[in-house]
């Protein structure tokens, strides 16, 4: 092999290789060598020397503190003269300016590797933080660093969260990489943590904690803390799982609902739209996707020669029309559940608590409001915490638009804005949301989604984050001014539709009578 790259430490787990014996390994076979200190460039010493090796790479991202863009490259001056490299630009040559292309002659130093201009705001950027980081105590970083670790793989065992990192300080690197249940788990944790500010990372289904110069030692209780609620919430958020809010035989609860219902002092609260063909339908940008075609309702019979004793009708019907349901599989990141098709999910879990965030107001003053976290935080704050298992519905009033398909879609009168103009959930709000443990979220509006949510990162949060968990979507609810903040049930029941992606519902809500 002519060139062997090797990486110093994993980028996985954090560990770091037998770098001896591979350059070893690497010189008896002929090889040059390089080596990527990424991974612990800054935090642990390296010489390129001990053992001689022909190249290093690095970023001067991560403990270093500088900004993408910058990066760090060492060539052994002894193999400068006879390598060429085959990218080259105007820099890769002794002269700039000379524009000769035939007669082009490689700089004669490590120059000979950059290519076009270089990218200054990078190189600007991470200038004062390596300034100040040469001033440093690196032995004292080091040691800071290794308590850190040392602290975190603590908090992780008291989870019981598998360790895929190096137990043993000497063969790691300043990272620490934690095995979650699956992908879903450990993007769920680190989008919760986000929201509060700290910053985690994840690769699949591996958490990855890098403790760096500016982390508090707090933070890491801190960490743990909240993650020890995300992971306890999201196990109880499957019917079944939960904490019974009741002492009361089972029984005696359903004889009593019964009564109510008999007696009127719960009623019942239609929450969907008539479905027909004056049903508004989402119009995506034709170069973007196949649109839904409108609802069609056709006679069969009515008491006539087709039929003379009965009435019924054939329809033409998308499964996402009207007030409908989003199921996990409707979305590219809930493809792989199971039980995420209309006739496979649990149906448990279709009916539970419902809280109503209001949002009315600020809807009827900007039709792009966003719901945050901190807003679903404050609402917490006076009507009480969001329970694992529960619905969360946005309330707008925008079902108030529904008769006029225009109105309610609020299409962007500039053809080159994809989208319309509707209120939704921001993505940090969703976040905060599944970090709750809930069962789904419901809007008003046409999708689960805000108008011109496509620009958004991610783009469509409700609907790549919903379904990335195995939650469900309810799009075009109504009546929702009619149910309180808390205290109503929620009852939404999709088609059982052989591999459904989705269905229109009829969504009913059990509220406490007048």
């Amino acid at each position: 092999m002519g060139l062997a790259l090797l990486t110093w430490v994993t980028s996985t787990a954090s560990a770091r290789m037998d770098y001896q014996a591979l350059v070893a390994h690497g010189r008896a076979m002929g090889s040059l060598m390089v080596a990527d200190i990424t991974q612990a460039a800054g935090l642990l010493p390296f010489d390129v020397m001990t053992p001689r090796v022909d190249f290093v790479v690095s970023t001067s991202l991560k403990w270093m503190c500088g900004t993408p863009g910058a990066g760090i490259l060492y060539a052994d001056k002894a193999l400068l003269p006879e390598l060429q490299p085959e990218g080259r630009g105007w820099f890769s040559q002794n002269n700039p300016f000379s524009w000769d292309l035939d007669k082009f002659q490689y700089a004669p130093d490590i120059r000979r590797f950059d290519t076009g201009t270089p990218g200054s705001v990078a190189a600007v950027a991470s200038l004062p933080a390596l300034q100040w980081f040469a001033t440093q105590d690196m032995g004292a970083i080091a040691a800071r660093n290794r308590a850190m670790v040392d602290r975190i793989i603590q908090k992780a065992d008291a989870l019981d969260l598998p360790l895929l990192s190096p137990r043993d300080a000497d063969r790691r690197g300043g990272s620490v990489m934690l095995r979650m249940p699956d992908k879903a788990e450990a993007a769920a944790l680190v989008g919760a943590l986000g929201v509060e500010g700290y910053s985690v990372d994840f690769r699949g289904h591996i958490l990855r904690l890098s403790p760096g110069i500016i982390t508090e030692d707090s933070a890491i209780d801190e960490v743990f803390t909240l993650a020890a609620e995300v992971l306890a919430r999201r196990r109880a958020r499957f019917a079944g799982r939960g904490q019974a809010q009741t002492t009361a035989p089972a029984a005696a609860v359903l004889g009593e609902l019964g009564d109510a219902l008999a007696s009127g002092a719960v009623r019942i609260v239609d929450c969907t739209a008539p479905l027909g063909p004056d049903t508004p339908i989402l119009h995506l940008p034709p170069d973007f996707a196949k649109n839904t075609p409108k609802v069609e309702i056709h006679k069969i019979s009515e008491y006539d020669a087709d039929g003379p004793f009965f009435a019924w009708n054939w329809l033409v019907l998308g499964e996402h029309s009207g007030t409908h349901f989003d199921a996990p599989h409707h979305w590219l990141t809930g493809k792989d559940f199971p039980d995420g098709y209309t006739d496979t999910l649990d149906v448990q879990r279709l009916i539970a608590p419902v809280n109503v965030i209001d949002c009315s107001a600020e809807s009827a003053a900007d039709p792009d409001f966003l719901l945050t976290a901190q807003r679903v935080k404050e609402w917490e704050a006076r009507h009480g915490d969001i329970r694992p298992g529960d619905w969360v519905v946005m309330r707008t009033d925008w079902d108030k638009r529904m008769h006029d398909a225009a109105l309610f879609l609020n299409a962007d009168p500039d053809p080159r804005v994809e989208g319309g103009h509707s209120p939704g959930p921001s993505p940090e709000c969703i976040d905060y949301l599944l970090s709750r443990g809930i069962v789904g979220w419901g809007t008003q509006c046409i999708g689960t989604d805000a108008g011109l949510a496509g620009t958004f990162n991610p783009p469509f949060p409700a609907h790549n984050l919903l379904h990335r968990d195995n939650c469900f979507g309810l799009a075009s609810l109504c009546n929702l001014d009619q149910l309180p903040p808390r205290g109503a049930i929620l009852i939404v029941t999709p088609l059982k539709i052989k591999n459904g992606t989705g269905s229109p519902i009829r969504a009913l809500a059990l509220v406490p009578g007048e």
